[in-house]
Protein backbone atom coordinates (compact mmCIF):
# COMPACT_ATOMS: atom_id res chain seq x y z
CA UNK A 1 0.00 0.00 0.00
CA UNK A 2 1.19 3.59 -0.76
CA UNK A 3 2.57 5.64 1.84
CA UNK A 4 -0.18 8.31 2.44
CA UNK A 5 0.58 11.65 0.96
CA UNK A 6 2.25 14.41 2.98
CA UNK A 7 -0.98 16.14 3.75
CA UNK A 8 -2.42 12.76 5.77
CA UNK A 9 -5.36 11.04 4.52
CA UNK A 10 -7.55 12.43 2.32
CA UNK A 11 -11.06 13.89 3.58
CA UNK A 12 -13.29 11.07 1.22
CA UNK A 13 -10.83 8.29 2.89
CA UNK A 14 -11.30 8.96 6.89
CA UNK A 15 -13.36 9.44 10.01
CA UNK A 16 -12.91 11.92 12.54
CA UNK A 17 -12.73 9.69 15.51
CA UNK A 18 -10.99 10.93 18.76
CA UNK A 19 -12.73 9.28 22.16
CA UNK A 20 -12.75 11.98 24.00
CA UNK A 21 -14.64 14.22 21.31
CA UNK A 22 -17.64 12.00 20.54
CA UNK A 23 -20.91 13.79 19.52
CA UNK A 24 -22.77 11.94 22.04
CA UNK A 25 -21.49 9.51 25.07
CA UNK A 26 -21.33 6.03 24.72
CA UNK A 27 -24.05 5.73 27.20
CA UNK A 28 -26.74 7.66 25.07
CA UNK A 29 -28.67 6.33 22.44
CA UNK A 30 -27.27 8.06 19.34
CA UNK A 31 -29.13 9.47 16.41
CA UNK A 32 -28.18 9.18 12.50
CA UNK A 33 -26.77 12.54 12.68
CA UNK A 34 -24.70 11.72 15.40
CA UNK A 35 -23.21 8.92 13.61
CA UNK A 36 -22.59 10.66 10.21
CA UNK A 37 -20.97 13.62 12.36
CA UNK A 38 -17.80 10.79 12.33
CA UNK A 39 -17.95 10.21 8.52
CA UNK A 40 -18.76 13.89 7.61
CA UNK A 41 -17.35 15.97 10.75
CA UNK A 42 -19.50 19.38 10.71
CA UNK A 43 -16.54 21.73 11.02
CA UNK A 44 -14.47 20.37 8.66
CA UNK A 45 -17.60 18.94 5.70
CA UNK A 46 -20.64 21.20 7.04
CA UNK A 47 -22.20 21.32 3.46
CA UNK A 48 -21.58 17.51 2.91
CA UNK A 49 -22.86 16.62 6.32
CA UNK A 50 -26.09 18.69 6.10
CA UNK A 51 -26.95 16.64 2.61
CA UNK A 52 -25.83 13.67 4.03
CA UNK A 53 -27.81 14.10 7.09
CA UNK A 54 -31.37 15.00 4.52
CA UNK A 55 -30.38 11.69 2.21
CA UNK A 56 -29.91 9.59 4.99
CA UNK A 57 -33.86 10.90 6.45
CA UNK A 58 -34.94 10.50 3.01
CA UNK A 59 -33.44 6.67 2.73
CA UNK A 60 -34.99 5.89 6.60
CA UNK A 61 -38.28 7.07 5.24
CA UNK A 62 -38.38 5.44 1.68
CA UNK A 63 -36.18 2.15 2.03
CA UNK A 64 -34.48 2.22 -1.07
CA UNK A 65 -34.55 4.85 -3.69
CA UNK A 66 -32.82 4.46 -7.49
CA UNK A 67 -31.65 7.06 -9.92
CA UNK A 68 -35.10 8.38 -10.79
CA UNK A 69 -36.00 8.77 -7.17
CA UNK A 70 -32.62 10.48 -6.17
CA UNK A 71 -32.92 12.80 -8.70
CA UNK A 72 -36.69 14.00 -7.73
CA UNK A 73 -34.97 14.25 -4.32
CA UNK A 74 -31.99 16.75 -5.06
CA UNK A 75 -33.95 18.67 -7.52
CA UNK A 76 -36.78 19.45 -4.38
CA UNK A 77 -34.03 20.18 -1.94
CA UNK A 78 -31.64 22.11 -4.70
CA UNK A 79 -28.52 19.60 -3.37
CA UNK A 80 -26.07 20.33 -5.80
CA UNK A 81 -25.11 16.96 -8.16
CA UNK A 82 -21.63 17.42 -7.61
CA UNK A 83 -21.87 17.04 -3.80
CA UNK A 84 -24.58 14.50 -3.62
CA UNK A 85 -23.27 12.39 -6.39
CA UNK A 86 -19.30 12.81 -5.93
CA UNK A 87 -19.03 12.96 -2.62
CA UNK A 88 -21.77 12.25 -0.11
CA UNK A 89 -23.22 9.15 -1.83
CA UNK A 90 -19.82 7.60 -2.67
CA UNK A 91 -18.56 8.26 1.28
CA UNK A 92 -21.38 6.63 2.59
CA UNK A 93 -20.90 3.72 0.25
CA UNK A 94 -17.46 3.37 0.95
CA UNK A 95 -17.92 3.18 4.62
CA UNK A 96 -20.16 0.70 4.46
CA UNK A 97 -23.63 2.93 5.75
CA UNK A 98 -25.07 2.59 1.97
CA UNK A 99 -25.31 -0.56 -0.50
CA UNK A 100 -25.67 0.23 -3.97
CA UNK A 101 -26.64 -2.24 -6.56
CA UNK A 102 -26.40 -1.90 -10.11
CA UNK A 103 -29.03 -3.21 -12.68
CA UNK A 104 -28.70 -4.57 -15.87
CA UNK A 105 -29.06 -1.97 -18.76
CA UNK A 106 -32.32 -2.81 -20.53
CA UNK A 107 -31.13 -3.83 -23.91
CA UNK A 108 -33.66 -2.54 -25.56
CA UNK A 109 -31.04 -1.05 -28.25
CA UNK A 110 -27.63 -0.30 -28.70
CA UNK A 111 -27.44 2.64 -27.24
CA UNK A 112 -28.98 2.02 -23.83
CA UNK A 113 -25.63 1.33 -22.09
CA UNK A 114 -26.85 2.73 -18.99
CA UNK A 115 -26.56 0.92 -15.53
CA UNK A 116 -29.59 2.02 -13.21
CA UNK A 117 -28.60 1.98 -9.48
CA UNK A 118 -30.51 1.33 -6.73
CA UNK A 119 -29.30 2.89 -3.05
CA UNK A 120 -30.35 0.79 0.30
CA UNK A 121 -28.85 1.68 3.84
CA UNK A 122 -26.43 -0.79 5.04
CA UNK A 123 -25.49 -2.52 8.34
CA UNK A 124 -21.98 -3.19 7.23
CA UNK A 125 -20.43 -0.01 8.83
CA UNK A 126 -21.92 -1.02 12.29
CA UNK A 127 -20.67 -4.76 11.77
CA UNK A 128 -17.17 -3.54 11.18
CA UNK A 129 -16.85 -1.41 13.62
CA UNK A 130 -18.23 -4.23 16.41
CA UNK A 131 -15.63 -6.51 15.08
CA UNK A 132 -13.40 -4.08 15.04
CA UNK A 133 -14.10 -3.34 18.73
CA UNK A 134 -14.39 -7.27 19.58
CA UNK A 135 -11.08 -8.03 18.30
CA UNK A 136 -9.50 -5.12 20.04
CA UNK A 137 -10.93 -6.58 23.61
CA UNK A 138 -9.81 -10.13 23.13
CA UNK A 139 -6.17 -8.49 22.07
CA UNK A 140 -6.18 -6.63 24.87
CA UNK A 141 -7.96 -9.70 27.75
CA UNK A 142 -5.17 -11.95 25.85
CA UNK A 143 -2.36 -9.44 27.18
CA UNK A 144 -3.74 -9.05 30.70
CA UNK A 145 -3.83 -13.03 31.16
CA UNK A 146 0.02 -13.51 29.38
CA UNK A 147 1.05 -10.91 31.80
CA UNK A 148 -0.49 -12.58 34.35
CA UNK A 149 0.48 -15.96 33.50
CA UNK A 150 4.09 -14.50 33.03
CA UNK A 151 4.27 -12.72 36.73
CA UNK A 152 2.51 -15.73 38.39
CA UNK A 153 5.65 -18.04 36.71
CA UNK A 154 8.32 -15.14 37.97
CA UNK A 155 6.77 -15.83 41.86
CA UNK A 156 7.21 -19.30 41.54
Amino acid sequence: MPEPASRGIPSKKSLWFEYSALPMPVSARWEAEDVLKLIFPPQAQAAQYEIACKFIRFLSEKGEADGDAIAAWQAEHKIPNSTLRNLVIPKLVRVGLLSRERENPTGQDDKDKRHGMRLTLSTKFGEAFKHIGAEWVSLVETWKVKRKVSADRAVH
